[in-house]
């Protein structure tokens, strides 16, 4: 393979591939936390390929990646390259504290400053309805990555700010998507996007659980109460997700079905640390349910990723 061809595929790299690898990153800190810390170091690595692939692409191409940034709808999924970084971050924490705590603050940064180019393009210049979709919440909720994986990291201050910010945005945001996707129809390279609003609440109460010391039981049902209500609307669209030839747009339904089991298993800790067992065991279950649903998304998403890179091949 020549030069040329290498640098074809990364011209070519779907923005779509950043949320998935998020998605993938999750779903492998579940298992590593369950013991299979394998998965967790295979996935991590992977994601750093992808993540020196996408630097590459903005150095070598910066014209194709402005031109994708200029597009509501891909410049929100570029979010996805700051929460990889963040959520590296906490991987090469154990072997670097610098290296990694580095690398955390740069993902926060760059997507501070990702959500205020974002705002003003798309909020502050006016909305347009056809491109407000809920990949919103990748940009808008995405910062809060930083405060899933940031309990290490020791800045207790910056991680509630986001924490406040997230859960005040998502509350802000939420019922006018609601209202949007009641009454707009999506196109249909927007479908799966929908699939996105399980990540914002599960971001919000995966943190507020993490960070607030005293944590506000109403809060927390509120969030909770949100993270099921998306999960059913899932799976309910699931058939519907899977009726599409595969593009690169069901990379929405990844890191948001991820997040989801890591709210689960934040939810049933708290329900059993309240003493309401029962309860806690149920969400337990649930979180079990949703880990074997997310497996299998997310191993057919990357699966169809991994052969349009493999047909790309066979077509030069």
């Amino acid at each position: 393979m020549n030069n040329k061809t290498f640098l074809q595929k990364i011209k070519n790299l779907p923005v779509p591939i950043l949320p998935t690898m998020v998605g993938a990153l999750t779903l492998s800190t579940v298992y590593s936390n369950m013991g299979y810390t394998w998965v967790r170091h295979i996935t991590s690595w992977v994601a750093v390929i992808v993540l020196l692939s996408y630097i590459t692409k903005m150095i070598v191409y910066p014209k194709t990646c402005l031109q994708e940034y200029s597009n509501t709808i891909p410049a929100s999924l570029y979010a996805g390259f700051t929460m990889i970084t963040m959520i590296l971050g906490s991987y090469f924490y154990n072997a670097s504290p610098i290296f990694g705590k580095t690398l955390w603050f740069i993902g926060l940064i760059l997507h501070a400053i990702h959500i205020l180019i974002f705002t003003y393009r798309n909020v502050i210049k006016g909305v347009n309805m056809q491109t407000f979709v809920p990949s919103w919440f990748v940009t808008y909720n995405g910062i809060m990555v930083s405060t899933v994986v940031g309990g290490v990291m020791n800045e207790p201050l910056i991680c509630k700010i986001v924490v406040y910010y997230g859960i005040a945005v998502f509350t802000i945001i939420i019922p006018f998507m609601i209202y949007r996707l009641a009454k707009h129809e999506l196109k249909d390279p927007m479908f799966h996007t929908q699939a996105i609003l399980l990540a914002p609440s599960s971001l919000c109460l995966v943190s507020y659980l993490n960070f607030i010391q005293t944590p506000n039981k109403f809060i927390i049902y509120y969030l909770y109460f949100a993270v099921i209500c998306a999960l059913i609307f899932i799976i309910i669209k699931l058939p519907k997700f899977f009726s599409f030839i595969f593009h690169p747009g069901f990379a929405g339904l990844t890191f948001p079905m991820a997040i989801g089991t890591v709210a689960s298993s934040k939810m049933s800790e708290y329900l059993t640390g309240q003493g309401y067992e029962t309860f806690g065991n149920i969400v337990n279950q649930i979180s079990g349910i949703q880990i074997y649903i997310t497996t299998g998304i997310i191993s057919v998403v990357l699966f169809k990723f991994f052969m349009m890179l493999v047909d790309s091949y066979k077509n030069n």
